[in-house]
């Protein structure tokens, strides 16, 4: 099996085979979120059927349909995943993919600013050392059937959310792009023909408002309908600069998305257009402690801390050493605009369904924010991006209840990312702090690079119904890429100082690491197979198991790390240029294997799910770092954007539900991942061993993947009871019985290991709870309802990162992605 799978022959040939001999049933979960919410989604039935769909999404809301697909996935699909659903999302105040991380264990959207998120499932996404442009997520982000590749198309809120879902294990045999460890889906509601119209508005603490708006209803009646949803969220941020008395972390964002929905006989059309937009002071990312603290290995530290060289070079006091409360020179805000637009046309060819996705995205993210603390002017470190992704894809589905159903198709796609970086500005402080009058304020090295990808595949996935029990799934997909890479370096120089513009090239290169050079343009060709078998077997009406194999690959990433290698000369501050770091790195394989379980009891009331898994990810997308003999003897240690020859995860994922009666549901569902570098020789050295003399590399096989907890847990409740009418007399409002509501969701993370497993002096984040509750009332038929909420209550701000500092640094820490506690007051009103 593992020899057919890793042929390199075409499998676009065989795929067209299958379509004409090989049913195929839609196992992924990516399949329509049932009908009501998808109308004739691919891979859901013939011609006759997509009537019947169409006549349900004309009579049905977006609530039976996320309530459709939450049975489907966690009681019928022969595969991991789980869901939240738009009652919850509307009731426990979900807006963002923060908020959906606390509901889902395994899954971190580790979502810093705009054009950067490093998003994983199982602890894999984008690779680290990557600036995140140009190298694919193992992660992917799926919304209404489209994949949508850069980070910051996830950057925004949500506001018309039918479901979100998440789907473990490899992707890409029953369409959209492939992916090695799973993805996220994001299911928007459809336009009604039935008209509705939903205003909120909420108050919290931070000065906080949010306004929300989504309406829906026909434009033609039984033929086409409209959906506009739009928000506007505004508030201060919770780090309050203690000089200018700015607050960074705010929020300032709005967005819309706009639909039309359009059916006639057989045939169904859905367009969507979406723009997210905000201009924030999100680049406050990390912050100092305390002076350097770092020890070598050696028993050595070095010679100067940080603070000593302020004040040695520069005279200026240390104003701050708490995060919370910065002292910044400047701290621009980083506006950014991120629009998506598809089109999914549905149309029944006799007893199939043919299903055509077109997709387009921009985004525009640029960012300016210093990087210095203490009043301190040595440079900032800022970085703009833009991007563009266009995708085509096609499906043939077969009829449904047939003993085998098929899908086949074929997906393009096109990317191009380009960054414009001012990644190293001299600031005031640069000529006394660097010793060098070259370092002239306000000379820039602008880094230019581009990234691009094409991706031609085709894909197929059957199911065979062999008895009433017995279940068999398999596809295949067989993609191209071409990968594109450029890099240049253009300085900025000040023609109006007495120092040559050689001089100042050299100091560029020396200090900001990059003078004037161009690597010109690269390509990079590779072929991907990518396959599963998934059988089922139904023990009972209530017990499925299910087992998986799964191969993935994903494409080589462009190394946008691919700065000019340079031999240093420190007593005459020069350079002398050795060349490039690789363009690519290479492509990584997956070979993912599980068995799982999934039971239903009591008509549905208590749902027990249980997946086990062992992913092997070779060449494992990753920093690393080089050791080169130059001709004289003398070495220099390369760092670049490579590869560990064999990473390992490994775990358990659970899904427990259950009603035990009308009103109460309770909620439990963990995941304990161990995500292991089995060989991974080269590695960087940790800052402890960066010495004189000291190691260039350092194994890290056979240990822990840091930064990620073992476990996640999470368990909560939701309730609700009738109350009567307690506000009869009150008009409108007192003619309604009145619903009393209480939720209460905990997300327990274990401890996590954030310094490097080979360094002397370890530091562990302690475990914490993100606490989420609420309570409110409404009225039965939901017209009307109010919520008193607050988020972290406990008030948990975990650290991302820690370094110990140098001579250059102080120690700092990240700051936590998961915000400070808020609460507030959400009011809703349905007309």
């Amino acid at each position: 099996m593992r020899g057919r799978l890793t042929s390199s022959v075409s499998l676009a040939s065989i795929l067209v085979g299958i379509s004409a001999s090989v049913p195929v049933r839609e196992a992924l979960a990516q399949e329509p979120a049932a009908a009501v919410q998808q109308a004739a989604a691919p891979g859901q039935g013939d011609g006759a059927s997509l009537s019947a769909q169409i006549q349900d999404v004309k009579v049905t809301g977006a609530e039976a349909a996320a309530q459709k697909l939450q049975e489907q996935v966690l009681t019928k699909t022969p595969r991991s995943g789980t869901i939240v659903t738009d009652k919850v999302i509307e009731e426990q105040q979900i807006e963002t993919v923060t908020d959906i991380s606390r509901r889902v264990p395994g899954y971190r959207p580790n979502l810093v600013q705009p054009r950067q998120s490093r998003m994983t499932i199982r602890g894999a996404g984008i690779a680290a050392a990557s600036a995140g442009t140009g190298s694919p997520s193992d992660t992917g982000y799926v919304v209404d059937n489209v994949y949508w590749s850069f980070a910051g198309f996830q950057w925004g809120e949500f506001v018309d959310l039918s479901s979100v879902e998440v789907l473990y294990g490899p992707t890409g045999t029953a369409g959209t792009k492939n992916t090695n460890v799973g993805s996220i889906i994001m299911h928007t509601q459809l336009p009604s023909f039935v008209p509705k119209t939903t205003l909120r508005t909420s108050y919290g603490n931070y000065n906080h408002i949010r306004q929300t708006i989504n309406t829906t209803g026909p434009l033609i009646d039984d033929a086409l309908a409209y959906r506009l949803a739009f928000y506007l969220d505004k508030g201060d941020g919770w780090i309050r600069d203690a000089r200018s008395g700015a607050t960074y972390l705010d929020t300032n964002r709005l967005g819309l998305h706009f639909q039309l929905f359009g059916v006639g006989d057989g045939w169904s059309d859905r367009l969507s257009a979406i723009y997210n937009g905000s201009n924030e002071q999100n680049g406050y990312l990390t912050a100092a402690i305390g002076d350097t603290s770092l020890a070598y290995a050696n028993g050595t530290r070095p010679a100067q801390t940080y603070f000593q060289r302020v004040q040695q070079r520069l005279g200026k006091p240390i104003w701050t050493i708490d995060p919370n409360t910065p002292y910044r020179v400047a701290m621009g805000r980083n506006p950014t605009h991120v629009g998506m637009v598809s089109n999914e046309l549905n149309v029944a060819v006799g007893d199939y369904i043919l299903t055509l996705i077109t997709a387009g995205g921009f985004g525009s993210f640029k960012n300016y924010a210093s990087q210095d603390d203490q009043l301190l002017d040595i440079g900032s470190n800022d970085m703009d991006t833009m991007g563009w992704q266009v995708s085509q894809e096609f499906r043939l589905s077969s009829p449904k209840e047939q003993e085998l159903e098929w899908t086949v198709g074929t997906f393009t796609y096109w990317e191009f990312l380009q960054d414009r970086m001012h990644h190293a500005t001299f600031g005031y402080d640069a000529p006394k702090w660097f010793k060098d009058p070259a370092a002239i304020p306000g000379n820039i090295s602008w880094w230019l690079n581009k990234a691009g990808d094409i991706q031609q595949a085709a894909f197929g996935q059957a199911t065979w119904h062999a008895t009433e029990q017995f279940d068999l799934t398999f596809g295949l997909r067989d993609s191209w890429d071409l990968r594109y890479s450029s890099n240049k370096f253009r300085p900025t120089y000040n023609y109006w100082v007495p120092v040559s513009i050689a001089e100042q090239d050299r100091a560029l290169a020396y200090h900001l690491n990059y003078g004037w050079s161009d690597t010109g343009g690269a390509t990079k060709g590779h072929n991907a197979v990518i396959g599963i078998i998934n059988p089922k077997y139904q023990i009972t009406e209530n017990v499925q198991v299910y087992a998986l194999i799964g191969r993935g690959d994903k494409q080589p990433a462009v190394n946008t790390q691919n700065t000019p290698n340079y031999r240093r000369n420190s007593a005459t501050l020069s350079v002398t240029p050795l060349g490039w770091k690789p363009a690519f790195n290479k492509a990584e394989t997956s070979w993912d294997y599980e068995i799982g379980a999934k039971t239903n009891w009591f008509d549905g009331a208590l749902i027990s799910n249980v997946n086990l898994y062992w992913n092997d990810l070779y060449d494992f997308q990753i920093g690393q770092q080089q050791v080169q003999t130059l001709a004289d003897g003398a070495t220099v240690t390369i760092a670049y954007l490579g590869n560990a020859p064999h990473v390992r995860l490994r775990g358990v994922e659970f899904v427990e539900q259950w009603r035990p009666f009308d009103g109460l549901t309770l909620n439990l569902s963990g995941a304990y991942t161990e995500a292991r570098f089995v060989n991974y020789a080269q590695a960087p050295t940790p800052e402890d061993w960066a010495f004189s003399g000291g190691p260039a590399t350092m194994s890290l096989s056979n240990t822990r993947i840091t930064q990620l907890p073992k476990w996640q847990i999470n368990g909560g409740y939701s309730y609700e009871r009738s109350i009567g009418n307690v506000f009869a007399g009150l008009g409108d409002l007192g003619n309604q019985p009145i619903t009393a509501f209480t939720y209460l969701n905990a997300a327990w993370f274990d401890k996590s290991q954030l310094t490097h497993p080979r360094s002397i002096r370890q530091y562990w984040q302690p475990d914490y709870v993100m606490l989420d509750a609420g309570l409110g009332l409404k009225t039965s038929d939901s017209k009307y309802s109010l919520t008193l909420w607050s988020k972290n209550l406990f008030d948990n701000r975990p650290w991302r990162s820690i370094s110990f500092g140098s001579a250059t640094a102080p120690t700092n820490v990240g700051i936590s992605t998961q915000g400070p506690r808020t609460f507030g007051v959400t009011s809703s009103i349905t007309f």
